[in-house]
């Protein structure tokens, strides 16, 4: 089953079903909407305040995030096993390679739509095997293998703390953080989500571009279906005088730009180790005359309108080459 999001002129959003024959309203929260951008997992949306605005529908599985820090000890024999680690040592609390300091109150909440669900614990097993009531695991130094029992040369041990925080905003629209402390500084006018299909990528991360009122295109890195919102924005710098006012991905991460003076841009290199891309080609408009105000990106087609309402269609489209070649 499969879903179409469409926004009248009053900033309503409907949504039609393909086991339906009519549109029902979406809840908007009293936010006036411009643009939306629909995934099956969430939709991106342009607010009237030319804010971002991000919705995600319940899911039968919630959104849950595990974050993971190590508690590392050495003996010594007046102390014992102590917190009172050489200068050469990995710092008390860690990541797991112990290159990482990770101290517990160092772990926030990446903003207001996740919650805690509940305090720090100890893993009670080492690879499937039962750990004592505290969960330590020994070893004779830091760089070496732990085991569950301490013997007389363990002289290091260390131990797993665990906590989950879920996602809770769910079927409401959730503020994106945006590019500056204050939004009003930069606002936005279009967003774009796709690209779980690019080529050996992983199907449950996302590319979402994004494009400002000073015509800067904006990548959002970090979006996954277990972080949603994304980590933050990474500008992406475009061609001289090819100031962008509209963007569109398409499934395999292929990036179609339209310029103010009505040409087109296509990001070029587009990989699953780099899906921002590398650079810019630019594509000429069908004529001189017919100026590009729009674009949309499929898998294997590129659709257009242009500034006399004519409705144009790329020829030559491979999506899974999408970082090879504009054609």
């Amino acid at each position: 089953m499969s879903n179409l999001w469409a926004v009248n002129t009053l900033g309503k959003i409907y949504e039609l079903s393909t086991a339906e024959d009519s549109w029902h309203e979406v809840e908007t929260n009293g936010i006036d909407i411009k643009r939306i951008s629909a995934h099956e997992f969430f939709t991106w949306a342009i607010g009237g305040d030319h804010q971002i605005y991000i919705y995600v529908p319940t899911k039968d599985i919630p959104i849950r995030c595990r974050v993971i820090t190590f508690e590392n000890e050495r003996w010594n024999p007046i102390h014992g096993f102590c917190s009172m680690l050489l200068p050469t040592d990995r710092p008390q609390w860690s990541s797991v390679d112990g290159l990482v300091s990770l101290p517990k109150e160092n772990f926030h909440l990446p903003s207001k739509s996740w919650e805690w669900e509940g305090d720090w614990y100890v893993e009670d097993n080492l690879e499937g095997q039962p750990l004592e009531p505290e969960g330590w695991t020994y070893a004779a130094d830091f760089p070496a293998t732990y085991g569950p029992n301490k013997s007389w040369n363990s002289l290091v041990r260390r131990r797993k703390w665990i906590r989950y925080r879920r996602f809770c905003a769910t079927n409401k629209w959730s503020l994106i953080p945006s590019i500056h402390e204050d939004p009003v500084l930069e606002p936005f006018i279009d967003v774009s989500v796709s690209g779980t299909e690019i080529p050996g990528g992983e199907s449950n991360n996302f590319a979402v571009w994004a494009v400002t009122i000073m015509g800067r295109v904006i990548f959002r890195y970090g979006v996954t279906e277990v972080s949603p919102e994304g980590s933050g924005w990474v500008p992406i710098k475009t061609p001289e005088e090819c100031d962008v006012n509209q963007i569109s991905v398409g499934p395999t991460g292929l990036v179609w730009a339209i310029t103010w003076s009505g040409s087109a841009i296509v990001r070029m290199g587009v990989t699953r180790e780099n899906i921002m891309g590398s650079h810019w080609v630019k594509v000429e408009q069908p004529s001189p005359e017919d100026l590009l105000s729009q674009v949309s990106v499929g898998k294997n087609v590129v659709w257009a309108i242009s500034k006399d309402n004519k409705v144009w269609f790329r020829k030559g489209i491979h999506g899974l080459r999408s970082g090879e070649n504009a054609d």
